[in-house]
């Protein structure tokens, strides 16, 4: 109780060296098959899952997981600790690190006029010109 404060240092210090980490060698197929135990046993909200189910890049024991858009950055931070614990445990290896990168995704431009998605779709289908031109189609029609 009252023990001498280098006494106290001392057993700090022992209590500190005996603690091992962990360093299990696992390969990403490992990770793959740890990470959908955790989507498949867990309890998640949509929004949750979106994150879950995107992609993600294993650099050593860096894992990055890529998020769709910055709103769902809060719904990661809530289940990336149970997460990281998760493939610590199940992958006995304590050196694992998670981050979260946000990579907005390209969106095509909306069409919304006859002839805008017209064009769009004889970019996609050259054919679909020479039958304009065969017909006499006007998409505005």
């Amino acid at each position: 109780m009252n023990k001498p404060k280098a006494q106290e240092e001392t057993d700090q210090a022992d209590v500190e060296e005996k603690v091992e980490l962990r360093n299990t060698e696992f390969t990403p197929e490992d990770v793959k098959r740890v990470w959908q135990e955790f989507i498949d046993q867990g309890d998640f909200q949509v929004l949750d899952l979106e994150v879950l189910n995107q992609s993600y890049e294993l650099s050593g024991t860096q894992v990055t997981v890529t998020v769709p858009n910055e709103a769902l950055v809060p719904g990661f931070e809530k289940i990336r600790a149970e997460l990281l614990k998760h493939l610590r445990t199940s992958l006995k290896n304590d050196h694992i690190s998670l981050q979260s990168v946000v990579v907005e995704l390209d969106r095509e431009k909306m069409r919304y006029t006859d002839r805008e998605k017209f064009e769009f779709l004889k970019e996609k289908y050259p054919a679909l010109k020479d039958l304009q031109d065969k017909l006499g189609l006007d998409p505005e029609f």
